[in-house]
């Protein structure tokens, strides 16, 4: 029987870094372990050391946003995303995470760039599509925002009841829009405003 027998996942990410300590693959698996028990303390350090061995490992820098995000470090969590790209350009999860802490920065137009990119990379991801139509709401294309809030919908994601709301007085507004434009007519002489003499 192994020595592992027994063991816990964690406890044999923690012996498997005490046997290779320049492993930066080991103090991942152990970081990302750590975070899902939300040692968020232990789970920095553990990160941190793998980026050290091996600065390009993507999965690190997400993780380690995920450690920033939980910690209302919302610049650290842009930052750490940014690096992830920088190494892998098409990683979804850190265009999705990076976006998250532009939301919490209350930056419309970065979160349109990487929000943009997610749906991109997977047109089905409806939380993509959900948070693209905030930040275009949030810079004034809401009919742009209606269209992604509507496949967020589609694509079975519930959205907020606060942005059902907008999206609701915006479909209003257009039945509105819609019902007034049904009472112009063409006369000879351009619009008129369908009274039942035809006069303006």
């Amino acid at each position: 029987m192994s020595d592992d027998a027994g063991l816990s996942r964690l406890e044999r990410a923690r012996r498997e870094v005490a046997d290779n300590p320049d492993s930066a693959r080991a103090h991942l698996k152990l970081g990302t372990l750590l975070l899902r028990a939300q040692k968020m303390a232990e789970a920095e350090a553990e990160l941190l050391r793998a980026l050290e061995l091996d600065a390009s490992c993507v999965e690190a820098w997400v993780n380690l946003g995920g450690v920033k995000l939980s910690r209302f470090d919302f610049a650290g969590c842009v930052d750490a995303n940014r690096h992830a790209l920088e190494a892998d350009p098409d990683c979804l999860l850190a265009h999705y995470n990076r976006g998250l802490g532009h939301l919490y920065l209350e930056q419309p137009e970065q979160m349109v760039e990487c929000f943009g990119r997610v749906v991109e990379l997977d047109p089905q991801h409806g939380a993509g599509h959900y948070h693209l139509a905030i930040a275009l709401h949030a810079l004034g294309r809401t009919p742009q925002a209606y269209l992604h809030y509507r496949r967020c919908l589609q694509l079975g994601h519930s959205p907020g009841a606060d942005f059902i709301r907008e999206m609701e007085k915006y479909e209003k507004s257009m039945v509105k829009q819609e019902g007034d434009a049904a009472v112009v007519e063409l006369g000879p002489d351009g619009p008129t405003d369908g009274g039942a003499d035809g006069k303006r």
